[in-house]
């Protein structure tokens, strides 16, 4: 199943801003039939929540990118395909590709990651060769 990871957090929302677009995201998400897991992203030793969306068939990709850009000025947005690939999409229309998106046991030591808040995994992309 295709995943999207994204935030509706910035910092310089106050922590009322960050509270009512986080419900106001979940109730968009749940309105539109989305299954997620709400978790802590980190990029660079920065955290915030995020949130992991299981995309049916890969369905909802493009609607969530521009809701997470236009609504939520988010630099980008991560897409994980159904057999584990990496992309990052960004708001100026760049693709990175990061490789894979795996579990790991422990949180990484260049503090770029994603933990589920439901089950404490911890994911990561790397670079496959």
């Amino acid at each position: 199943m295709t995943k999207i990871i994204l935030s509706t957090d910035r910092p310089n929302k106050t922590q009322l801003e960050l509270h009512k677009a986080r419900k106001e995201f979940e109730y968009y998400l749940e309105r539109k039939g989305f299954t997620y897991e709400v978790c802590e992203g980190v990029w660079l030793g920065e955290r915030e929540q995020s949130y992991m969306i299981n995309l049916p068939l890969g369905n909802g990709f493009t609607a969530l990118k521009r809701l997470a850009f236009d609504r939520y000025n988010q630099d980008a947005v991560l897409r994980v395909t159904a057999y584990g690939g990496a992309n990052l999409h960004n708001n100026d229309g760049t693709r990175e590709n990061l490789g894979g998106f795996h579990q790991v046991d422990s949180t990484p030591s260049d503090n770029c990651y994603t933990q589920s808040f439901k089950t404490g995994n911890i994911y990561v992309t790397s670079f496959t060769d």
